[in-house]
């Protein structure tokens, strides 16, 4: 067996493991709405959802710079400037 798959195969027990310890359930409040779930399905839901989080920032991020990388060779023009508002 390679490494990857029995280091795949531990993290997926562990998750299982993890799941089986923590049936208890737990009440989740967002200003009006409110669910009752298991104590793991409330864990992985809100990694789940700091994933997202991380990813979206991570791509917007890469897009900027891949954006500037491209009008600094030349291969696209530089977006114009905003007029300033006093708003903004």
């Amino acid at each position: 067996m390679s490494f990857r798959l029995i280091v795949a195969l531990v993290v997926i027990l562990l998750f299982v493991l993890f799941g089986a310890q923590n049936t208890e359930p737990v009440g989740v409040r967002l200003f009006f709405w409110e669910i009752t779930t298991p104590a793991a399905v409330a864990v992985v839901g809100a990694f789940a959802c700091g994933v997202m989080v991380g990813a979206l920032l991570f791509w917007t991020e890469q897009r900027r710079v891949r954006r500037r990388e491209m009008v600094a060779s030349g291969q696209v023009a530089a977006p114009a400037k905003k007029k300033a508002s006093w708003w903004w």
